[in-house]
């Protein structure tokens, strides 16, 4: 039996609640056996990630890894879609201009730093679909579970910015080069079962049983002792990730520069309509 969820209020605080309420965005439910599942909360809008979103997310996230209770993360979506990625109805930025873009776009990368950095390992479950942002927060992970009906969507340069959150540094490591520009450059729907061949997802499930398989999935990795999980996780990820935080900082210029060009106006335009 779950325990009661933990939200992050509008305040920044954390509370216990009866149950989630549609103004949540992010909420965590404590299950049996150590696990916290993490939702993505905006079902209406397929879990489109905010800026106020990743904020949430983020405190949530480190909450879990500070909290000796917790012993596995999954990440998942509310409804039937992981996430379709960047909000792009959230309107513009605080601040105008790249300046605005950038600050923006660094509470994204917050959260795939405290992923690849916290102690806890964190299991992406996905059904539906990956999109853009939320490809790149699955490929952070350090499992992901998929249902044989998830499409995953490398949805950047199609919109006019290059690949954010990580995307440039994880997805060439796990397919090879040639295959993740192509990927990159003609983006498309990739399904679950072509990465799990590729090596980017560890688990297909029928979508019925995607939340069943998974948790079982969590519950064999939480029964396993947890400093040797925990250590071998930063390890890999420390010997991986050497260049990630270039490839971050690298982002955190580039892709602000392309909210300013001209090709980025138009796709914009065209989302409008």
């Amino acid at each position: 039996m779950a325990d009661q969820p933990v939200v992050l209020s509008e305040g920044g605080e954390f509370a216990e609640v009866e149950g989630p309420s549609a103004r949540d965005v992010v909420y965590a439910e404590r299950l049996e056996g150590g696990i916290e599942v993490v939702f993505l909360n905006q079902p209406q809008k397929k879990n489109a990630l905010s800026a106020p979103m990743m904020d949430k997310l983020n405190a949530l996230l480190s909450r879990a890894d500070e909290d000796p209770a917790v012993r596995v993360v999954v990440l998942r979506g509310a409804g039937e879609n992981f996430s379709s990625g960047g909000d792009l109805s959230q309107g513009p930025a605080a601040v105008p201009g790249p300046e605005g873009a950038r600050l923006t776009l660094r509470r994204y990368l917050g959260v795939v730093r405290t992923v690849r950095s916290m102690a806890k390992p964190v299991i992406a479950m996905v059904d539906g679909y990956a999109v853009g942002g939320a490809f790149a927060l699955a490929l952070a992970s350090d499992l992901v579970c998929a249902s044989d009906r998830a499409l995953f969507v490398p949805a950047f340069c199609q919109i006019g910015i290059m690949p954010e959150m990580g995307m440039c540094k994880f997805l060439p490591e796990l397919v090879g080069a040639q295959r993740a520009k192509e990927l990159l450059f003609f983006g498309g729907k990739v399904s679950a079962q072509r990465l799990c061949d590729w090596g980017l997802v560890n688990r297909v499930f029928p979508a019925a049983a995607l939340e069943e398989e998974t948790l079982s999935f969590a519950r064999e990795l939480a029964a396993m002792p947890d400093a040797s999980i925990q250590i071998t996780k930063g390890l890999v990820n420390a010997l991986a990730d050497g260049n990630l935080e270039a490839c971050l900082q690298a982002e955190s210029t580039a892709s602000p520069f392309c909210t300013t060009t001209g090709a980025y106006a138009a796709a914009m335009e065209r989302f409008a309509r």
